[in-house]
């Protein structure tokens, strides 16, 4: 039980902390994302990565666990949307609840606080590769196919993290040494983007207005999300074969809340964001529930 304080406790004192300021306060939240996005991450990802890098074979392990994610969510609430008769925008936004997984503002502080820095590699390519998906098919899912798979594929450059994957591993490939002086900075900066991002977590849950939504599609977005999620990761996990830090991270994953870029994919393209975001807010609350579970399922092996 300890154990189990010792991550959620700060996580969720950290969320209830921005949700209460972003009650009492009008905050600019998007300066603030723009920091943790393109100044933190970016140098965590770097640090975790020179220090601790990953084999082919854990990056091809993580990147079937984030495509089957996808996958596998797909074709499922397609059918239940048909049978529900749900409309394209109701259809799109429980298809992206159910695949993504809040990684930056929730999964990095949790594998943080629970499996250390070892394990941040993991965790830190998760991110890279979910936003990836979200930034292609995320974006054409969210468009009701409106939008050309080649034209949503043209977003995935824009994104820094992949520019700073791609110079990590190529000082991996070549050995080109780096002083741990410069490391140690980059790891102090890139290590306040976590911190930054849950508390803009609990800011951005406190604007989430859910305008009296208490449809089906609500509930079972939710339901699908804690339910459903968790058993497509942790099937997923054990069907690709993952073992050690990867199988950790990958049942931590399993268990976390939709994400938040998906919430602003539904707003950009009026896929019900209002509908995403009670999920989101459902899926966030809930989640502690599965998380715990897990957390002490990795504790006691």
């Amino acid at each position: 039980m300890g154990f189990l304080l010792d991550v959620i406790g700060p996580l969720f004192t950290l969320i209830g902390c921005g949700f209460i300021l972003g009650r009492r306060r009008k905050i600019d939240t998007e300066p603030l994302a723009d920091v943790a996005m393109y100044i933190c991450l970016p140098f965590l990802l770097f640090s975790t990565l020179a220090r601790h890098p990953v084999t082919g074979l854990a990056a091809a392990q993580v990147f079937a666990w984030q495509a089957g994610m996808y996958l596998a969510s797909i074709p499922v609430i397609w059918l239940v949307a048909r049978v529900a008769g749900w409309d394209k925008p109701t259809r799109s936004a429980v298809t992206l609840s159910l695949p993504t997984v809040n990684v930056a503002s929730y999964g990095v502080p949790v594998v943080l606080f629970a499996l250390g820095d070892e394990a941040l590699a993991i965790i830190m390519l998760l991110f890279v590769y979910g936003n990836v998906f979200a930034s292609s098919l995320g974006v054409y899912i969210a468009a009701g196919g409106r939008q050309n798979p080649l034209q949503a594929c043209k977003s995935i450059f824009k994104l820094p993290l992949i520019y700073t994957a791609a110079l990590a591993i190529g000082v991996n490939l070549l050995a080109i040494p780096i002083p741990e002086s410069l490391l140690d900075t980059a790891d102090l900066i890139g290590k306040a983007g976590p911190i930054l991002a849950i508390i803009l977590l609990g800011i951005q849950v406190s604007r989430i207005e859910l305008r009296g939504n208490s449809s089906a599609a609500l509930y079972g977005g939710i339901g699908a999300k804690i339910l459903i999620g968790p058993v497509l990761g942790i099937g997923l996990t054990l069907a690709i074969g993952a073992e050690g830090a990867i199988r950790d991270v990958l049942l931590i994953c399993s268990c976390l809340p939709t994400a938040i870029n998906a919430l602003i994919l539904t707003v950009r393209f009026d896929a019900r964001p209002d509908l995403l975001g009670g999920i989101l807010i459902g899926s966030t609350l809930w989640s502690p529930l599965g998380l715990s579970a897990v957390l002490y399922w990795i504790g006691g092996r």
